[in-house]
């Protein structure tokens, strides 16, 4: 649950992949309605929001029979102690710092899911590092590719970015070193810092 699509975004890019059914709302308002129609393991949501902010979403939940036991993880760029503790006392059962760290994500979906996680062995030959094929000097995609992947950072679309990354690195090797670097910050979510790299090559 949260106002911001971006920031819905990278929860249902995250997720879905791994086999999770996931249901969006915009504002605590919209988001016991959809509680009440269907039974949901996990709810992750933000503090501030128009119509009904986190907190009085959470007083809500709380105080209903069918809901009360309903897992809330409350998700917000504020991290100070006084925010988390005002998030728990509210009715949340836990805290997950903004940006969203996927392996923080994964280890409170454990802890509250009592999930096994099983990993798929990925060949290394097939997997160069960066140290394996840098080149002395940073070669970049064409203008096109970047603006492509300029525009999924904006837009929050961090899986595809990554996936698109990968596509062009596959696609000539030269590409390598820079895709790599792309794709790693997608993964760790960090948008901001994708934008900042590609806009140095499009000035």
């Amino acid at each position: 649950m949260d106002d911001r699509w971006e920031n819905r975004s990278v929860l249902v890019e995250l997720l879905e992949p791994l086999g999770f059914k996931v249901t969006e709302a915009e504002n605590g308002e919209e988001a016991l309605d959809q509680l009440r129609q269907q039974k949901f393991d996990l709810m992750i949501t933000d503090i501030h929001m128009p119509v009904m902010n986190g907190f009085k979403m959470l007083k809500h939940l709380r105080n209903d029979e069918q809901l009360k036991n309903t897992i809330a993880i409350v998700s917000s760029a504020s991290v100070s102690d006084m925010d988390r503790q005002k998030s728990l006392d509210a009715g949340g059962d836990d805290f997950l710092a903004k940006p969203v760290n996927a392996e923080d994500l994964f280890n409170l979906l454990v802890n509250y899911l009592q999930l096994n996680w099983k990993y798929e062995k990925i060949n290394s030959e097939e997997t160069p590092t960066i140290a394996q094929n840098e080149p002395s000097e940073i070669v970049v995609p064409p203008v096109e590719d970047l603006q492509m992947l300029f525009e999924l950072a904006q837009r929050g679309m961090l899986l595809k970015l990554a996936k698109t990354a990968e596509k062009i690195g596959q696609n000539s090797d030269r590409y390598l070193p820079f895709t790599q670097k792309i794709s790693q910050l997608a993964k760790e979510f960090q948008a901001e810092e994708i934008e900042i790299l590609i806009q140095k090559y499009l000035d």
